[in-house]
């Protein structure tokens, strides 16, 4: 059975990059543009990793990740954060609030790849 991510971003660009590369590494991949519309899918199946953009409208990464720890059902998914901020506050923002990885956009597809490879505990391969 194939892990299941969701990726929440408001830039429909990055979801569908996201969407398409890890597909193509063999994961199940839903994309949604806010943290309510994560809210709805946390609703039917719990993800196996979630990916958070910092900044999005009205509700902001690092808010949605703080609220997902909160909460006993979502508290143990992990939590990679991503952002265009390359400074090191952010990451260190990322790791305090329970994120397992953060990530800087823009991003080379095999180092996202690798990186949620290291977070669900799977083989390295490609295709």
């Amino acid at each position: 059975m194939s892990k299941r991510i969701v990726v929440v971003d408001d830039d429909k660009e990055i979801r569908e990059i996201i969407t398409f590369v890890l597909s193509r590494h063999g994961y199940q991949v839903e994309a949604v543009a806010s943290g309510q519309q994560l809210q709805r899918l946390l609703l039917s199946q719990l993800p196996d990793l979630i990916i958070l953009d910092v900044m999005m409208p009205g509700e902001d990464g690092y808010r949605i990740c703080k609220s997902l720890r909160a909460e006993p059902m979502t508290r143990d998914i992990p939590v990679m954060m991503i952002t265009a901020h390359d400074e090191d506050i952010y990451q260190r923002i990322s790791i305090d609030l329970g994120a397992v990885q953060h990530m800087t956009k823009p991003f080379h597809p095999l180092e996202l790849a690798e990186k949620v490879q290291s977070i669900l505990g799977l083989k390295s391969y490609s295709h």
